[in-house]
């Protein structure tokens, strides 16, 4: 949770990013559509992605606003999605230590919020974004076993997936 002050200098770093009017409070941010918060996301330093996600976590009244950039998007937003995403795990959640081959799922689902039912859920266009292969082994990791889920069959697997995290 970031603090009101650090809140107010994210949203003037922000105001001076764009063109449109200045962001005096987290309500102007949640104003915003799902598409121009990708916008502007593009256009934050990678320096400031980790305080931007912070941001975004703490703003919103239904919803964060994180939650506008992991749900479902119409398909032209998608691009949008994928590479501030990438651009994240890089400039953020990476470190030099971690593997080049790592399953972005773990990042984004870890086993330990399995308890959390609406969390999980929420991560349900994300993991069926991804390619089968990383699923499997996902699945593998968490609930031991050879998965083979084939390629075209995420929905499939998430229906698995969902019956295992419920039945826990």
């Amino acid at each position: 949770m970031l603090s009101e002050e650090h809140q107010h200098m994210m949203l003037a770093y922000l105001s001076g990013l764009g063109k449109g009017p200045r962001f005096r409070s987290l309500e102007d941010l949640s104003a915003l559509s799902s598409r121009e918060l990708l916008m502007l996301a593009r256009r934050v330093d990678d320096a400031a992605l980790g305080l931007f996600v912070q941001l975004l976590k703490c703003a919103g009244k239904n919803e964060s606003l994180f939650a506008k950039l992991m749900g479902d998007h119409e398909e032209d937003n998608r691009p949008l999605v994928d590479a501030f995403f990438n651009r994240y795990l890089k400039a953020v959640l990476s470190s030099s230590e971690e593997p080049q081959n790592f399953n972005p799922l773990e990042v984004y689902l870890p086993p330990h919020t399995f308890d959390d039912l609406v969390f999980v859920q929420s991560r349900q266009p994300f993991f069926l974004r991804q390619r089968i292969d990383i699923i499997n082994e996902y699945l593998d990791e968490i609930f031991e076993g050879g998965h083979g889920f084939a390629v075209g069959e995420q929905d499939k697997a998430w229906a698995y997936f969902w019956d295992r995290v419920v039945s826990r």
